[in-house]
């Protein structure tokens, strides 16, 4: 698919937002070479044969894996499950930030242990302390507690990240007392969530796996802020002769992934590759690239601006990762005014839990996407959903490619998923579920090589969740802004005039 699509911005950017002379003329410019429909990820070398490519935690592995953070055991597996101590994930943090050598006298660390050099260096740097009695107990396992003070501390030495925000996890009560900041800043960031029952759960050990998310988030949190020049600033003909790549290395990546106001399609902006172009037209003055691309970022993350046009107009990632997930999200200015709630509890995220999946649709365009624990994936319907009430007539096929763990036939006239299967039958007003027919409110149409069924009756026969999203938010009535379809492999909240 080496479609181009227009992207039509300028409500978007008009929509509550003050922009510079600097920052409208780049959007000016902006033309469909730029703009490419999204493509699915290129597929990243398996290196673990115990580490499946569909792995909430794959990418985690494989770059923690490459930067030589992480490492496998010799017989060529990752053993993702297995625990995981207090030295060993120290080791991962000393190893991302390169500490110097150092040495220590913890009375259970001797010279000859394995982690004694790494664990010394997380010492010196204050990212793992003994006891009164002189223990570090590096070999104890870690528990997600003391993760998230060790990732803390981690991060106070590349930068300030202080921010914290109020939890309501059922268990704060159960949270130490030592760990609390810890953990509001670590939620904050989005670095530790809560589990799928609203929990913290600080006690509990975390597997490789999941420490290996941890890192992760923690690393593309400190590597994606905009940090101040450390040399003095290159005079400006420099800028003019900078290459993309030079350009992108010097300022970092900056991708969103965005949904058109009017035709509904998804499109990639990269706003280093517009801030590139703005310094190829002759006789331009600008200033420093870092500067102009700290204020694309800034207007393309107005998540306010959105709320008269969302869903129609829909900031649905940056770098890879769902807006909910990532820094820019303002989650804590979100509670200034009552459509910010409101698009607070519909704009969605990536679940928390291993192997989760959100399939979110929009009535309006074939374009959905699947928000996997571990990444994003989008789709092509082939067609514009088929408005059925609470439910969509779509394709099957191309509706759950990407759900983790459900199984789907090529042309989607069959599905499992764990201990239920659904059966499909063209013009057949019913479906068989786990060997028993069961109605359907419309009968499926095979055409183009597909099935053509109602989304929602197929994924509760499944035995997941599905919501429609009703919520007034955007300008218009319901119909001409266009409606939300929800479907998960975890329970979904039902509220009245948010989601039936």
């Amino acid at each position: 698919m080496n479609k181009t699509s227009k992207f039509i911005i300028t409500s978007f950017l008009g929509a509550g937002l003050a922009f510079s002379p600097i920052t409208e003329n780049v959007i000016n410019i902006l033309d469909s070479k730029n703009i490419v429909r999204v493509e699915a990820a290129a597929a990243t070398h398996k290196k673990f044969k115990d580490v499946a490519n569909d792995s909430f935690a794959f990418e985690a592995i494989d770059e923690l894996t490459k930067r030589g953070i992480i490492s496998g055991y010799k017989d060529g597996t990752f053993q993702p499950s297995g625990t995981i101590t207090r030295g060993q994930f120290a080791a991962f943090l000393v190893r991302y930030l390169n500490l110097p050598d150092a040495d220590s006298k913890f009375k259970d660390l001797p010279k000859s242990a394995a982690l004694y050099n790494d664990v010394s260096k997380a010492a010196k740097a204050g990212i793992i302390k003994g006891d009164t009695k002189g223990y570090v107990k590096a070999h104890e396992k870690v528990s997600r507690a003391d993760i998230a003070v060790m990732i803390d501390r981690a991060m106070q030495l590349k930068g300030k990240y202080n921010e914290t925000t109020e939890l309501n996890f059922k268990d704060n009560n159960s949270i130490p007392a030592y760990a609390m900041e810890s953990v509001k800043k670590m939620t904050k960031y989005g670095i530790i969530q809560g589990k799928g029952n609203n929990t913290f759960t600080p006690t509990e050990y975390a597997d490789r796996a999941v420490s290996a998310v941890f890192v992760h988030r923690m690393v593309e949190t400190i590597e994606s802020q905009i940090e101040p020049p450390s040399k003095p600033p290159v005079i400006d003909d420099d800028y003019y002769k900078w290459s993309y790549e030079k350009m992108k290395q010097e300022v970092g990546t900056h991708v969103f992934q965005i949904r058109e106001e009017f035709s509904g399609k998804i499109v990639t902006v990269d706003v280093v590759k517009r801030v590139w172009d703005r310094y190829q037209l002759p006789g331009a003055k600008l200033p420093h690239p870092k500067e102009l691309v700290k204020r694309e970022v800034e207007g393309f993350s107005n998540v306010a601006g959105l709320v008269s046009l969302y869903p129609q107009l829909e900031l649905i990632a940056y770098n890879g990762k769902a807006l909910k997930n990532t820094p820019l999200y303002p989650k804590d200015k979100m509670q200034s005014n009552r459509q910010l709630v409101q698009l607070d509890k519909v704009i969605p995220s990536q679940p928390t839990e291993k192997g989760q999946f959100l399939i979110d649709v929009y009535s309006l365009s074939p374009d959905f996407v699947t928000y996997r624990t571990e990444d994003l994936k989008f789709g092509d319907l082939k067609e514009k959903p088929k408005n059925l009430g609470k439910d969509y007539f779509v394709n099957i096929e191309e509706l759950f490619a990407n759900a983790t763990g459900v199984k789907v036939a090529k042309d989607g006239s069959e599905l499992t998923y764990e201990n239920n299967k659904v059966v499909l039958t063209a013009g057949k007003k019913a479906m068989m579920v786990n060997g028993q027919e069961q109605s359907l409110s419309t009968a499926p149409v095979f055409k183009n090589g597909s099935y053509y069924a109602p989304a929602r009756e197929v994924a509760e026969a499944l035995g997941l969740s599905a919501r429609k999203v009703i919520s007034g938010i955007g300008y218009g009535t319901g119909s001409e802004r266009g409606y939300k379809l929800e479907i998960a492999n975890f329970d979904l909240e039902l509220q009245q005039g948010i989601w039936e």
